[in-house]
Order: structure tokens, then sequence, then C-alpha cells
């Protein structure tokens, strides 16, 4: 994966929220009545652990295919968005925060429990890809953010290592929605970081417009 092209990468980046979330709808839909069976709504309290629930159901293979498929992407990204970062410790802390994402996202694959059932040794482990995906964000966005100073190429666009202090809000209140509405806001949140950071690495590599793998020389004008 190190012959990875800045193009590749930003569109492996880019292409992650949309493939990931387009996903989960298709599934619900499909897996309605399921759902509903377990007690679950959108925007009503319950302990149905969603959209995780939806690897139980008929098409569930589908759910775990797309966690394998957006932690390959994710990867992807990853090796060539750390030829961005101009700072070699913070480089490599943002390295490997994102690195838990694709972990994450492959633990995830694997069905967790459901309402009611006892614990089990994969449903463990798929609480524990959630948990590292979490530690990913916090980590690897804010890190990226730090590692990214001194890149003119950057400028502004640094500022979205701000962006777990944002999931943090909604996750502690919720964002005032109801159900699990503020938990989805979260998550197409959280992804969102990856589309949009891997479509400024399209445009970093458009405005070099020299090799994918080299570093960006010019400023760029940045969010603010």
């Amino acid at each position: 994966m190190s012959n990875i092209t800045r193009r590749t990468a930003g569109l492996a980046g880019l292409l992650l929220a949309p493939f990931w979330i387009s996903i989960v709808v298709v599934v619900t839909a499909v897996e309605w009545d399921y759902l509903r069976s377990l007690g679950w709504s959108l925007t009503e309290v319950n302990d149905v652990n969603y959209p995780s629930a939806t690897l139980r159901g008929d098409i569930g293979f589908v759910q775990s295919l797309s966690f394998v498929i957006t932690g390959l992407l994710g990867a992807t990204f990853i090796v060539g968005f750390r030829r961005e970062f101009r700072h070699r410790i913070l480089g490599w802390v943002a390295t490997a925060g994102l690195g838990l994402f694709t972990v994450g996202m492959l633990l995830s694959a694997v069905p967790g429990d459901l309402p009611d059932e006892a614990t089990t040794w994969h449903g463990n482990v798929h609480d524990f890809g959630f948990l590292c995906f979490v530690v990913s964000m916090i980590v690897g966005y804010s890190a990226s953010g730090l590692a990214l100073r001194g890149n003119t190429a950057w400028r502004g666009w640094r500022l979205f290592g701000w962006t777990p202090l944002l999931l943090a809000v909604i996750a502690v209140t919720n964002a005032g929605l109801p159900g699990d509405v503020g938990f989805c806001l979260f998550l197409v949140l959280g992804l969102s970081w990856y589309s949009v950071m891997g479509g400024r690495l399209l445009a970093v590599d458009r405005e070099t417009d020299g090799p994918r793998a080299s570093l960006p020389e010019a400023a760029a004008p940045g969010l603010l």
C-alpha cells in the first residue's frame, strides 16, 4: 500500500462516508420489520444497538461486508494522507490513531449481541470495534490537525482537528434530538471527516499538478 497515490487516497476518503451511509440506509429499509420486532425506533428511546443490529438480520452479511470495505477505504486514505503531515511525532500519532479506524471497522463486521441476550465473544469483539472507532476519532482527527501545521496547502482545513469536540457535544447532549437520531448524526459527522479531507486531498493533488506522492508547495486559502 506504500505506492498508493494522493489521488487514490483522496478518492477513498471521499467515497467512505457516502458508501457506508448508503449501505446502512438500504439495509435498514430491507430489515425494517425485523428491527421493529426487536423494539427499535429511530425517534424513540430503546435498547437496540443500531445500526449494529442490522448485522443479525436477513441481509446482515451485506452490512458486514460494508464494514470491511469501509475499513479498507479508510486504510487507503490514511496511507496517502499521512504524507501531508509536517511533524514527525504528531504524524506518527495521527497515523496510529487513524489506523484504529480500520481496526474498528473490521472488528465491527462481527455481529454483536441483541437486547436481552447473554454476552458473547463476538458481541465483545463488535463492542471493542466501536471503541476503536471512537478512539480513532479522538486521537486521529485532533493529531492530524496538529501534524498538518506548516503545510500551507492545508491552512484552514487543519481546523477540522477540532471535530472530536463537536462529536463529544453530540454524544453528551444527543444534539437535543429524539431516540437514535442524535447517535446517527454522530456517526454521519464522524465518518464525514474522511470524505471532507479526502475531497481536499484530491484538490491538493490537482493544485500541485505534480507526482501524486509529492508534497504540496503552494498555499491554499483554507476554510477561514
